[in-house]
C-alpha cells in the first residue's frame, strides 16, 4: 500500500488506517522513543509515549500534506517532539528526588544538648543512606511519601506503577529500614 493511499484509509477508515499505519511503522516509532527515553523512562512510560505519538497522528490524520513529507517522516517527528517532552518532564521528577542527599539531612545542634543532637544527626544520615540503598522505586516512594509528603495516588502516577503496589512496596521497604536500624 502506497503513503497516499494509507492517508486516504486513514481519513475513510480511521480505525483501519490506524491499524495499518501502526503495524508499518511501530517498530520505527518504538526505535525513536526508546532511544530518547531510556535512561530515564521504563518500559511502561515508553510504550505510553509510542501509544501518544500514534494517537496525535490520528489526531492529524485529516490535515496530512505528503507534499511536505512522507508519513514516516511525521512520525519521526512527532515521535522525537514526543520524547523529549517526556524526557524532560521525567527529568524535572528525578533531579527533584535525586538531588536528596545525605549532606541535605541536617539536625541543628540544640543548645541544651549538643550529645543528643549528634545521636540524632548520625540516625538521620543512617536512615538516609539506608533509604537511598532499597533501590528504585523503594527508595523514591519513601523519599516522595515521607520527604515530600505526597500521597500514594500522586506517587503511582509519578512512577508510572499501581496505587495498591505503592503501598505495598511502602510496608516492604519501611520494614526493611526498621530491620537495618534496629541494630543501631
Amino acid at each position: 500500500m502506497l503513503e497516499e493511499e494509507l492517508c486516504e484509509l486513514l481519513v475513510q477508515s480511521p480505525e483501519r488506517g490506524l491499524e495499518v499505519l501502526m503495524n508499518r511503522y511501530m517498530a520505527f516509532v518504538c526505535a525513536i522513543v526508546r532511544g530518547k527515553l531510556s535512561e530515564v523512562c521504563g518500559k511502561r512510560d515508553v510504550e505510553e509515549c509510542v501509544s501518544d505519538v500514534f494517537y496525535e497522528m490520528y489526531r492529524m490524520r485529516e490535515s496530512l500534506d505528503l507534499t511536505k513529507g512522507s508519513l514516516k517522516a511525521y512520525l519521526a517527528v512527532l515521535a522525537k517532539r514526543r520524547a523529549i517532552d517526556v524526557y524532560r518532564k521525567q527529568r524535572k521528577t528525578n533531579n527533584v528526588l535525586t538531588s536528596l542527599d545525605v549532606r541535605d539531612c541536617d539536625v541543628a545542634p540544640s543548645p541544651h544538648n549538643v550529645e543528643e543532637a549528634v545521636a540524632d544527626k548520625e540516625l538521620s544520615l543512617l536512615l538516609l543512606k539506608e533509604i537511598q540503598e532499597l533501590g528504585w522505586p523503594d527508595s523514591q516512594i519513601v523519599i516522595r511519601k515521607y520527604y515530600f509528603g505526597q500521597s500514594t495516588r500522586t506517587i503511582a502516577q509519578a512512577l508510572g506503577i499501581k496505587e495498591n503496589t505503592v503501598d505495598k512496596k511502602k510496608s516492604r521497604a519501611l520494614a526493611k529500614l526498621k530491620q537495618a536500624i534496629s541494630h543501631v
